[in-house]
């Protein structure tokens, strides 16, 4: 059985993850290193600011909206065919309720 090629993304990260080099730790001497971590401490709280998460992912305002707007077409699609079943405006033959 012949091997499966790679795709050109495939590729591409492979580049990057044999590449990829931190700037900023490579920088700091490994003296100051370990006094900014002891010094930071451990943070508990997971979860991060939801302004920068949304100044992180500038899609993801758009994206939520969408699917808010989507969902409430959709209830209010229910709702309308629950009310005209059940005032017997709309009937679907072979059933009752």
């Amino acid at each position: 059985m012949a091997n499966k090629r790679k795709t050109r993304e495939q590729k591409q990260l492979a580049d990057l993850r044999h590449t990829f080099r931190h700037i900023l730790v490579s920088q700091v001497p490994p003296a100051e290193k370990l006094q900014t971590q002891s010094k930071a401490g451990i943070s508990l709280s997971y979860r991060p600011n939801s302004q920068t998460t949304i100044a992180t992912y500038p899609y993801l305002k758009k994206d939520l909206s969408k699917t808010a707007i989507l969902t409430l077409i959709i209830l209010a699609s229910q709702i309308i065919l629950f009310t005209l079943f059940k005032n017997h405006v709309l009937t679907i033959p072979g059933i009752g309720y």
